[in-house]
């Protein structure tokens, strides 16, 4: 399918910034991240905010308000004062009233959720003014711009970025609402909606450029989101998590053709399963395995240039690759600090290069290759 130069060139313009606003997003969560657990409950406290105390007593069946003399046996000048109080707590205990309503729900939108909120809708709008600001406006419009197909212009790997950013983003965004008071639930769907609202305010500034509003990024955007808050609520961000990583490329091209987004050819996208959440859900203790990951990948070749290269191809991939999270974790870093956390999240979501080895499927030739195949230009 043909397509305008400037219309990809906006495209690539506008990953970069979505990758760079989403790893901006990640370095920047380490200075709010003091807590290397959040607990919202001192242990052996009920979660039950209205729950009292103790149990009221029961009152007697045979009580009489009316017959009960509040001072007892020997009340008068020369009663004992002592008795008496004690008389009227245990009389108050036994008629206590029934609440008669139910107290008022936490808030949410405490002043950090607000202000983490705004940000993260700070960068969508930041995000969504660049294409109009560099390429002019025009009326909004819609492109349909294909999902995996051969002839899309990355070949599906813009798509695999939207849905790694963003699978990113609402994982910070998850974090830092419970670290700041908000239940599993609320935090599932405030880093739901606030992503999915971001990549909307994105795609609505696109729709208002040559560029165009594209159905299929936004999708992409939400699939993102969604598992990765996903993971979150069901506890398996230790086992599961999603990353992306530069793997540099030569592809051979002719002096005269352009280049248009062809940095995808220099990018890969892991579905990782972390084999140090993998141990303990078995009752087993974490071994050496800890320190590796085991990634289902996908990656593109020589898309992103006109004419379309005709040995451009896709892949898909299985590797093993060094977990740096656990090693930093093990020689000390923590994310109890703030640089700490910052550096621990960086790594979690960049791909190291050159530290996983893997077999990948050539899609459009149908051979296997490895392990160094990300690297090289293999029609």
């Amino acid at each position: 399918m043909q397509r305008r130069p400037v219309w990809i060139g906006v495209r690539s313009a506008r990953a970069g910034l979505l990758r760079a606003a989403g790893a901006a997003a990640l370095v920047f969560s380490g200075a709010v991240a003091q807590a290397k657990e959040f607990v919202l409950f001192p242990e052996g406290a009920s979660p039950n905010l209205l729950a009292p105390a103790r149990p009221l007593a029961e009152p007697r069946e045979d009580f009489d308000l009316g017959r009960v003399d509040l001072a007892g046996p020997g009340s008068g000048a020369d009663a004992d004062p002592a008795a008496s109080l004690q008389r009227r707590c245990v009389l108050l205990q036994c008629v206590s009233p029934a609440p008669s309503g139910t107290a008022p729900a936490p808030k949410v939108f405490t002043t950090p959720v607000s202000l983490w909120t705004a940000a993260a809708e700070l960068v969508g709008v930041v995000n969504a003014a660049q294409a109009p600001i560099n390429y002019g406006t025009q009326s909004f419009h819609v492109t349909d711009e294909g999902w995996f197909q051969t002839w899309t212009y990355s070949g599906g790997a813009d798509k695999a970025s939207h849905f790694t950013v963003s699978a990113n983003v609402a994982g910070l965004m998850y974090d830092a609402y419970r670290l700041n008071g908000l239940s599993p639930d609320q935090s599932f769907a405030l880093s739901l909606g606030t992503t999915f609202l971001a990549g909307v305010v994105v795609e609505v500034g696109d729709g208002i450029s040559p560029y165009g509003f594209s159905a299929q990024d936004l999708t992409a955007d939400a699939l993102g989101t969604l598992a990765a808050v996903a993971v979150k609520r069901a506890g398996l961000d230790d086992l599961i998590w999603f990353s992306l990583g530069k793997v540099p490329t030569t592809v051979p091209i002719g002096d005269d053709t352009a280049s248009l987004g062809s940095d995808y050819s220099n990018e890969m996208y892991d579905l990782n399963l972390q084999l140090a959440g993998l141990a303990p859900r078995f009752r087993a203790k974490p071994g050496l395995e800890r320190y590796f990951l085991v990634s289902f990948t996908y990656f593109t070749k020589g898309y992103g240039y006109a004419p379309p290269l005709p040995g451009r191809y896709q892949a898909i991939g299985f590797e093993i690759g060094l977990n740096f999270e656990e090693i930093l974790k093990e020689v000390g870093v923590s994310n109890s600090t703030w640089w700490g956390d910052t550096l621990l999240r960086i790594v979690r979501f960049l791909r190291i290069p050159y530290t996983q080895v893997g077999a990948y499927y050539n899609m459009t030739n149908g051979k296997w290759s490895g392990p160094g195949a990300p690297y090289h230009y293999q029609p």
